[in-house]
């Protein structure tokens, strides 16, 4: 233990003197050999840190084996540095001036500590650090703006991009790693903010499971468990976390994933389109090296526990670091793990415990804070497990799919994820919500979504809806590699562009849509179909309208006949020359309605309060200075008070009968004014 201290000591005159504000501070030291590394009952590493103003943080380090990764002939190539092996601490200080630290080692003898070493942390005139709540519905996030700290508001706009995949897998045997990410983080810089990775896909991105690089001598990969986690697969972790924190993309990071817990049959059928890679129960080393018999006693085993304490507790120290990691994601879709099983009271109760363990184990170790959540999928035969799984979680997650074939409006996706999103919220009043996947099954009608839907008009009618849905940010869509394929990362844009336009936002707001259900349609006023938020006072509104004519299932068929109630009801065929597909001028749909008229309920205000109306375009995000309106609240004699907008002309020309943007649609901001 003494040589511990002289080494520690001696790692002052490599930790850098001075880091910027919310940026990385790291430091690196070594220790002799441990049995298990990841163990704090067998070694317990960790800094104690004071801020200038008092406050004091205690972040734990982690073993480190050193790698570097490179690409040759599209497989990444990962090369083991042992000279690089050491123990490190990362941390992020959060306000200028000078800070000190003291690092500890505990084992099984005893302590040990450093003496005190300290850096400055110099101020930058703008940078950002860590999302918070912000309040029931919303998310912030800590800024620096002009030197002075603050917050911002913050909605998360982005796909999924949940593991790594490339064309040439097949051939190679191989994965192409974080040069694919770096593919999808480089395509959607600029344009989203946000993206979502799994640190869980055993033939991917895993730091406990079969590595594709090191088999044993029966050809079998090698588990990595417990005291062997996986180093090579945290060094592209590393890579992930540092490349989307350049590009201005926040990380939703998944530990656990369904599919692994589930039976080998099911598991492996839905792995075909990826690669041959184990995955599934038969294959998980909870099974095969701890010996458990079935998937729910992960839940409950205490061993099962400890090895996954420990794991969580490294990604902890490893990255808890980022700021640009927005949530902790404990588990992917959840609930379905048990399709076809019936559970005990006493298995779903372990759930839900698990659930509560680890995210008190996170916040016990997590310096910074980060948000925690879990996901659910479509299971529906655990009652009150959705209830229950979010009690002890920040952010609330649903996902949903749908395989929607007829034209009518109330078919359309991003009807559905409008409700979806909003039902999540009705669910649980009290916490943010988010539609962390969605998207159309992978074919509909016999046709891939890429075939279908070139142009990615129902992801762009889907971003605005669902913005406008209750939830912290638009749905995150999950096809990436449509993404790729059809080459329409732009479409974030105006999404991220607007939204960061936005103030903080009370958790007051409700959300609502223009339109009622005639018997078996949904009727929008106009042919203008909107979804919109209101605060409780409705002084201000927010929200999304298109002419139902521009309706994803609309434009994708082969006429624009017009059935009842100037809706498209008609289940149409496919037409690829039609305007989904070439997005001709020429082909544009008919406006729905003679008038451009919205009309938006105000309760409470009196007749004549006057309104700030602005208009955004919603193919850009950026404001239609010109087409600014100011409107006052009509009360009829008998009704609610209400204020009438107009749909700008410059977006879609009812007397020309013409539609003047691809999508025919914008964004608006209303306001209330003081006075009348």
């Amino acid at each position: 233990m003494k040589t511990l201290f002289l080494l520690l000591a001696l790692m002052v005159h490599n930790a850098p003197e001075k880091v910027v504000i919310y940026d990385k501070y790291e430091v690196s030291f070594t220790l002799g050999q441990v049995s298990n590394p990841y163990d704090p009952e067998v070694i317990d590493v960790y800094a104690d840190f004071t801020a200038p103003d008092g406050r004091t943080f205690r972040v734990i380090g982690f073993y480190y084996e050193g790698y570097s990764l490179s690409e040759a002939n599209r497989i990444e190539v990962a090369t083991r540095l042992r000279d690089q092996d050491c123990w490190k601490v990362r941390f992020t200080p959060d306000l200028k001036g000078r800070w000190t630290y003291v690092i500890h080692a505990k084992d099984r003898k005893g302590e040990q500590r450093s003496q005190q070493l300290a850096f400055d942390c110099m101020p930058k005139d703008e940078a950002s650090g860590f999302v918070r709540t912000a309040n029931r519905m919303f998310l912030k996030r800590e800024v620096v703006a002009g030197g002075q700290k603050g917050f911002r508001s913050f909605f998360p706009v982005g796909p999924n991009v949940a593991w790594y995949r490339t064309a040439d897998y097949n051939k190679f045997k191989k994965p192409f790693g974080v040069y694919e990410y770096q593919y999808y983080i480089d395509a959607l810089s600029g344009n989203a903010n946000y993206l979502r990775v799994w640190a869980c896909r055993y033939q991917y991105l895993s730091l406990y499971g079969p590595e594709h690089a090191i088999r044993d001598a029966e050809g079998r990969p090698t588990m990595y468990f417990d005291a062997t986690l996986n180093q090579k697969d945290a060094a592209e972790l590393d890579y992930i976390v540092s490349h989307t924190a350049d590009h201005g993309l926040q990380l939703m990071l998944c530990f656990f994933n369904n599919a692994d817990l589930r039976d080998d049959s099911e598991a492996l059928e839905s792995s075909k389109p990826y690669g041959s890679m184990p995955s599934g129960w038969q294959h998980n080393p909870y099974h095969t090296i701890l010996g458990l018999e079935r998937p729910v006693e992960f839940f409950s085993d205490p061993r099962a526990r400890r090895v996954t304490r420990n794991l969580l507790r490294y990604f902890v120290a490893r990255w808890g670091y980022a700021t640009n990691l927005m949530c902790w994601e404990l588990f992917n879709e959840v609930s379905d793990t048990f399709k076809g099983l019936p559970l005990q009271g006493d298995e779903k109760d372990a759930l839900i415990n698990w659930h509560n363990e680890m995210a008190a184990l996170i916040r016990s170790v997590d310096a910074h804070q980060h948000l925690i959540s879990t996901s659910t999928g479509n299971n529906t035969d655990i009652p009150d497990l959705n209830r229950r799984l979010f009690d002890s979680l920040d952010l609330v997650q649903d996902h949903n799919y749908q395989n929607l074939q007829k034209a009518m409006s109330r078919d359309q996706m991003s009807h559905k994820l409008f409700l979806m999103t909003n039902k999540m919220r009705e669910a649980h009043p009290d916490k943010p919500c988010f539609m962390g996947e969605y998207g159309l099954t992978s074919r509909v009608s016999g046709i891939s979504n890429t075939t279908k839907d070139p142009k990615g008009v129902d992801l762009h009618n889907c971003l605005w809806s669902s913005l406008f849905s209750g939830a912290v940010g638009p749905g995150s869509f999950w096809y990436w590699r449509e993404l790729r394929d059809r080459d329409i990362f732009d479409l974030f844009k105006p999404v991220t562009v607007f939204s960061n336009s936005l103030p903080m936002l009370s958790g007051t707001f409700t959300a609502k849509l223009t339109g009622e259900v005639r018997g078996k349609e949904l009727v929008f006023p106009n042919g203008l179909a909107t979804y919109y938020l209101a605060n409780a006072d409705a002084d201000t509104l927010m929200g999304w309208c298109q002419d139902t004519a521009f309706c994803y299932q609309a434009l994708r068929r082969l006429t624009d006949q017009v059935g009842q109630n100037g809706h498209f009801v008609d289940d149409g065929v496919f037409d690829p020359e039609g305007y989904i597909y070439t997005l001709d001028p020429a082909k544009r749909p008919r406006p729905s309605s003679r008038d451009n008229r919205i009309v938006l309920p105000v309760n409470g205000q009196p007749r004549g309060t006057k309104y700030q109306v602005q208009w955004f375009d919603a193919e850009t995000g950026l404001e239609l200075v010109d087409e600014a309106q100011v409107v006052a609240v009509r009360k009829p004699w008998f009704g609610n008070a209400r204020i009438v907008v107009e749909m700008p002309a410059s977006i879609r020309d009812v007397e020309g009968r013409k539609v003047n943007n691809t999508f025919g649609d914008a964004v608006f901001v209303i306001t209330c004014l003081e006075g009348r």
